[in-house]
């Protein structure tokens, strides 16, 4: 982004925080974008959206690109994508049996989760979409699931309204 916007000759700032608690100013940012595995690290996901919302001025977009709640329930078969009957789409966290994160604790958080919580706090849904294409490349991997029979990733756009 930081390329295309020089390209265009955007006069823009980008900052790097973690949400929550970024210490930056309230109403500081046109643009929130969360995405490529950061909700995954997130204990508090309605936390996470109030921050989030707090950065954005008026009119100001939140940008999600994430991989799908779902992503997590099936394995990485080459030939047919299974669902794991250890995992549930409703639990709440999982250690992570795969690269990359293995060992590594990942909070769960379902699409419907992840929506309400960006409602509550004060943003309206713009679009959401769910998408076939690999979230994550690996090696050339082209698992039947990642042939457009089950969702890999979603991208979420919030707005916060001119009058809040």
């Amino acid at each position: 982004m930081i390329r295309r916007a020089v390209e265009l000759g955007v006069d823009c700032s980008y900052v790097v925080a973690l949400l929550p608690g970024a210490p930056l100013a309230d109403s500081c940012a046109d643009v929130v974008y969360t995405g490529k595995g950061a909700l995954i690290w997130q204990p508090d996901i309605g936390a996470w959206a109030r921050d989030a919302a707090r950065l954005l001025r008026p009119g100001g977009h939140l940008v999600v690109y994430e991989e799908h709640p779902a992503r997590p329930l099936w394995t990485w078969d080459l030939d047919e994508p299974r669902i794991r009957a250890d995992r549930s789409y409703f639990a709440r966290r999982y250690v992570s049996d795969t690269y990359p994160g293995a060992g590594a604790v990942q909070w769960l958080w379902t699409l419907g989760e992840i929506v309400n919580a960006t409602v509550a706090a004060g943003l309206a849904v713009r679009h959401l979409a769910e998408h076939a294409e690999p979230f994550w490349r690996f090696d050339g991997l082209d698992a039947a699931a990642f042939r457009g029979r089950l969702p890999n990733a979603f991208s979420l756009l919030c707005g916060k309204p001119l009058g809040g």
